[in-house]
């Protein structure tokens, strides 16, 4: 039985693999294979492409249900500080992927550099909730930057749960401002 189900399984991700692969139609390459024209650079000299831009956000609103994931908040680079986080998530938005890269960056390139991720959670829930909870969002962080490839003895991990606001009304926008992570440089600030 055992032979038999190796070259049935072989046969079958031979297949997989080759349902997967395509050719591009007519139609997919009519739009990229144009002949250049006089007005056209040809083939052998270099073409200039403008440098791929940020998209503009304005037009985005900032509700209370998108401010962790809102472009708006998040440059880039290490000049963000703050990771904010949905309702009850310790998931790191996707929006903050480039600037906790950039925080990864500057850590690997300066070993010495240390930091202090420092959890947050707005005011809901129990006390012992929020701390575990903002813990869960440092680590969370932690975790990001040390897929990166950040040394885990540059980080130092503190749960504040609710005890540190940084906005104290009770809003919807007010609580979301307070689900979040500081990145709080101790030693080598960027």
């Amino acid at each position: 039985m055992r032979s038999f189900i190796n070259p049935l399984f072989a046969v079958l991700l031979a297949g997989l693999l080759a349902a997967c692969s395509s050719t591009p139609t007519e139609e997919d390459t009519s739009a990229t294979d144009t002949q250049p024209t006089d007005s056209q650079s040809s083939p052998a000299e270099p073409v200039e492409r403008p440098a791929p831009s940020k998209p503009d956000t304005s037009s985005i609103p900032v509700t209370a249900d998108n401010f962790h994931n809102h472009p708006s908040n998040y440059d880039g680079t290490t000049d963000t500080k703050v990771i904010y986080f949905a309702f009850d998530s310790n998931t790191v938005p996707a929006a903050a992927f480039e600037t906790l890269r950039a925080h990864a960056s500057y850590l690997k390139d300066n070993p010495n550099a240390k930091v202090r991720l420092e959890g947050h959670a707005d005011e809901r829930g129990t006390r012992e909730y929020n701390v575990a909870l903002s813990e869960r969002r440092s680590e969370a962080v932690q975790k990001f930057l040390r897929v990166q490839g950040v040394s885990s003895s540059q980080f130092e991990v503190v749960a504040y749960g609710e005890e540190k606001p940084a906005a104290f009304g009770h809003s919807e926008m007010d609580w979301a401002k307070n689900r979040r992570v500081v990145l709080n440089y101790t030693a080598g600030r960027p």
